[in-house]
């Protein structure tokens, strides 16, 4: 009955539109109360055991990492290689927007901070060229799914963490399917943008191949960045907490030295930045041990 409880009160809190936090943590705590045999006082120990994990440690630094690339100019960056290669197709800012999910997915490594940073900066624009708004926030919700997939995905890592897979052949299992979600967007897309008209003048507006050229010369040091994890994790020269560490150290090279567009302001703001992420992915990974417990 304990069991039963508690997975009423799961579907019932979803259902409510509760944070999966607090239902998971609640339908868990509902759990323990009716069921006797187990002492109440153990959530307390589950709370704090379902982040003490080495492994674990690999989320906040790759979440950083990301945020450190995306104030070093990346995203700047990758607009303008996303508007050489698919800028001339109709639709152009919705293909913009596939494309530019795939690559952010090889950096920021977060759906959430992916879609914020599509309708910050792309939305306005689609709005001014007469795209209509509930395609564009549905191009920019679907697309930046491609990016939970692609490597460094904070959602792989954690599925690594619960179900003790290797973090390294998540990333590689990852790269292919997150690649044809956003090919199948983008055409999907292109369909949709045919019908309703957006974008048609654009087709004769094709970059030459220097711009093209130009725009991945300036996006190389971000494209090596998931490549980059990939060896090292794929041949075992770093463990994925080390590849994550040596990835903030990257950003910040590649941020200060090469980009050289991030300053103390931004570096402040970007710890700032990772620091909220980081807390609300460790609240929803502590909550969660409460009914793993149950369920184990």
């Amino acid at each position: 009955m304990s069991f039963l409880y508690g997975t009423l009160a799961f579907i019932i809190l979803l259902l409510l539109n509760v944070p999966i936090a607090f239902t998971l943590g609640i339908s868990g705590i509902i759990y323990f109360i009716t069921q006797t045999a187990i002492p109440v006082p153990i959530v307390a120990q589950r709370l704090a055991a379902g982040t003490q994990s080495f492994p674990l440690l690999a989320v906040p630094f790759f979440i950083l990492a990301g945020h450190l690339m995306n104030a070093s100019g990346i995203t700047s960056r990758f607009i303008r290689l996303a508007d050489a290669l698919v800028g001339h197709l109709p639709g152009a800012l919705a293909q913009v927007s596939c494309v530019l999910s795939m690559l952010m997915g090889g950096v920021s490594g977060s759906s959430n901070a992916d879609a914020a940073m599509e309708t910050r900066i792309l939305l306005p624009e689609m709005r001014k060229r007469g795209y209509d708004d509930g395609f564009s926030a549905s191009v920019i919700a679907c697309s930046s799914l491609s990016t939970a997939i692609i490597p460094p995905s904070i959602g792989l890592i954690l599925y690594g963490f619960v179900g003790q897979v290797s973090v390294g052949k998540l990333f590689m299992a990852g790269i292919i399917p997150g690649i044809l979600m956003g090919i199948t967007l983008m055409m999907v897309t292109h369909w949709k943008a045919v019908r309703k008209g957006y974008d048609l003048d654009r087709r004769t507006q094709r970059k030459s191949r220097r711009e093209v050229y130009l725009a991945f010369k300036n996006s190389l040091w971000a494209l090596l960045f998931p490549v980059f994890l990939i060896v090292t994790l794929r041949f075992g020269i770093f463990a994925p907490v080390e590849a994550a560490a040596f990835a903030v150290v990257y950003a910040i090279f590649v941020g200060k030295f090469i980009h050289r567009e991030l300053t103390w302001e931004k570096f402040k703001e970007t710890l700032i930045e990772a620091a909220e992420d980081n807390a609300v992915i460790m609240l929803i990974v502590s909550m969660a041990a409460i009914p793993m417990y149950a369920l184990a």
